[in-house]
């Protein structure tokens, strides 16, 4: 960032990354991510590890999890126009709480698909809302850089999910418990209440 900040020419201008949409996209990005690790993460392991699915069987059990990943962009989409991007991104998340809370609280197979489905619609919903904000208050010629910037955020979430949620759910994947699985999603379910009321009190009210 001081090697950026003394360039010439920088490759990331300062400017764009301290843009209020752009953090606001960065960071929507940032917990998406986190929050879609979360899922696959635990889910794995839960129906793997703890309840012996094979492999084939904990794919076929994600499939609406890739199915209510894309209808909430899709929906995303369509209301992003009607609601705007403060109200949409607070409300992925607030799905995404729900959801998780549902698995965590309610831990079964059944639960842990249901919940985990349901999140998968909220994070579908942020995808569309972090580019969306991120991207929309950019010259054309900064899409380039700020759409690179919002990857690699995007990478980062994934990081810290899967650190975060393994260090939570240490007890349950080492072991027969499942309390760790409660834990972790649970704790993500509370990161997702809180990022909402973050989203809402930092998305300017200008953008659409």
């Amino acid at each position: 960032m001081l090697r950026q900040r003394r360039a010439a020419t920088p490759l990331v201008s300062m400017e764009l990354l301290a843009r209020q949409p752009v953090v606001v996209g960065i960071f929507l990005i940032f917990m998406a991510t986190a929050l879609m690790v979360a899922v696959f993460f635990l889910g794995s392991f839960y129906f793997q590890q703890h309840l012996g699915y094979n492999p084939i069987l904990t794919g076929l059990l994600f499939l609406p999890v890739a199915i209510a990943t894309m209808a909430g962009a899709n929906a995303a989409g369509r209301l992003v126009a009607k609601l705007g991007l403060r109200a949409l991104g607070a409300t992925g998340l607030l799905v995404g709480a729900a959801g998780l809370a549902l698995a965590g609280l309610l831990l079964s197979p059944v639960a842990a698909v249901i919940g985990v489905a349901i999140a998968a619609a909220g994070t579908g919903v942020l995808f569309v809302v972090a580019s969306a904000t991120a991207l929309g208050s950019v010259a054309p010629e900064e899409a380039g850089v700020a759409s690179g910037v919002v990857s690699t955020f995007h990478e980062f979430g994934a990081s810290a999910g899967a650190a975060v949620m393994s260090s939570v759910a240490a007890v349950s994947l080492t072991g027969g418990t499942t309390s760790g699985f409660t834990a972790a999603l649970v704790v993500a379910a509370g990161a997702a209440v809180v990022a909402a009321v973050i989203t809402t009190i930092i998305t300017p009210r200008t953008t659409t």
